[in-house]
């Protein structure tokens, strides 16, 4: 009874720190969501395979990505080359970054905002880099991802433009049910507790056909209260066994290495060659044999 009791008190251990990662992966806002007032905000469907494609004030080509960088390959945009770009303009001479990926999501009162920044460096400024900040509106007639615009750049040349704006309408940016605390949890248990379940059924299988010598349908798993507290000592009881096994081993080949004097395996080149002489048969006959 006191193995089960302590099979039991480890058991309830395993289950504590499993919900305490479970709260804490709850608790932690995934990338690219958000939730506020009890609504939750999902902008990962969003992402895509290929950049989006709009237009600046004065006609340039604007790409840009969502959670993710841009799939067009950057052309001389002055930022490093290991960093992930969220959006850029093409220009006729090199590309501007309009800021690096950010998978942080604010609530104003219009709608959902990403800010970009850390882009690549403004015209004429030494401590100015490009930075770009996305509205995401809710628009349940847009069918699909909908499409990005250009609202406002600053400056409005596009030559000098460093800040931008950017408008985008698409029924992603709605509102969802709110991904609950609680819901989440019991999906966790129910996961969990499925998982348990065919662990003890396996090992009760396990059991009964190979400690048991049950044949047939008796093998099957009967998870009776009695059952349960001879497979907890049983496992136990392995356990145990295990760990003095390995423990002995550790011992006896610790020992065996320090009861190991090296010079006393080592062999000169004379000694195995008079070992091998006296060992010879041959020779020792051409001794006897008689001189005519």
């Amino acid at each position: 009874m006191l193995y089960y009791a302590n099979g039991l008190s480890a058991l309830l251990w395993a289950i504590s720190i499993f919900l305490g990662f479970g709260l804490m992966a709850l608790a932690d806002e995934a990338p690219c969501t958000l939730h506020h007032e009890g609504n939750y905000f999902n902008l990962n469907p969003l992402k895509a395979s290929q950049d989006y494609e709009f237009e600046t004030l004065d006609g340039h080509t604007f790409y840009l990505n969502v959670c993710r960088r841009v799939t067009t390959e950057p052309w001389s945009t002055g930022v490093p080359d290991n960093v992930d770009i969220a959006g850029l303009v093409r220009d006729d001479h090199h590309d501007f970054a309009v800021g690096l990926v950010n998978t942080t999501l604010e609530m104003r009162d219009t709608g959902l905002m990403m800010h970009l920044s850390n882009g690549s460096p403004c015209p004429g400024e030494d401590d100015l880099y490009g930075s770009s900040s996305i509205l995401f509106l809710c628009d349940a007639t847009v069918y699909g991802a909908g499409k990005p615009a250009v609202i406002s750049q600053f400056p409005e040349d596009d030559n000098q433009a460093c800040q931008y704006t950017v408008e985008w309408r698409t029924h992603f940016a709605c509102a969802t049910g709110e991904r609950g605390l609680i819901s989440g949890l019991i999906v966790f248990l129910v996961i969990f507790m499925m998982i348990l379940l065919m662990l003890l059924v396996v090992s009760s299988t396990l059991y009964n056909r190979f400690v048991l010598r049950k044949r047939g349908f008796d093998q099957l798993a009967w998870l009776s209260k009695v059952h349960l507290l001879e497979l907890t000592d049983f496992c136990i009881e392995l356990f145990r066994s295990t760990v003095d096994n390995v423990r002995l081993t550790g011992n006896r080949w610790a020992e065996s290495t320090r009861n190991f004097n090296p010079a006393s395996h080592q062999w000169s080149s004379r000694d195995e060659e008079q070992a091998m002489m006296a060992a010879d048969p041959l020779e020792d006959h051409d001794r006897e044999l008689p001189n005519d």
